[in-house]
């Protein structure tokens, strides 16, 4: 599971937007053993104060946008998360299946 988050995080990272750098750079990772499981978790956090001063969750808004006007980075789109998690799903599901079955023969 680590291999499979630090690759998505390596290419959701490539394509979030780099305008100012605080959406990459508050990217990040988490895996998480527990006795029904392992969970892989790819997260960015950002958040801005709004108009009314209200706090907002810039990394969920840029995500969602339908398309980016003018990007300041050549190759950074909006679903940068979604995205590279569906283009290597099957990908990751070899990743994970093959260390269960190494580590099953051990």
């Amino acid at each position: 599971m680590d291999d499979v988050t630090d690759d998505l995080l390596a290419k959701s990272r490539d394509e979030a937007p780099l305008d100012k750098g605080p959406l990459r750079q508050t990217s990040g990772k988490r895996v998480t053993v527990n006795p029904t499981g392992v969970t892989g978790e790819v997260y960015f956090s950002v958040t801005e104060k709004g108009g009314k001063g209200n706090r907002v969750n810039y990394a969920l808004i840029v995500h969602e946008m339908s398309a980016y006007k003018n990007p300041t980075t050549p190759g950074t789109k909006p679903k940068y998360l979604e995205d590279p998690l569906a283009q290597n799903a099957a990908l990751y599901q070899r990743m994970i299946a093959d260390a269960i079955r190494k580590g099953m023969a051990r």
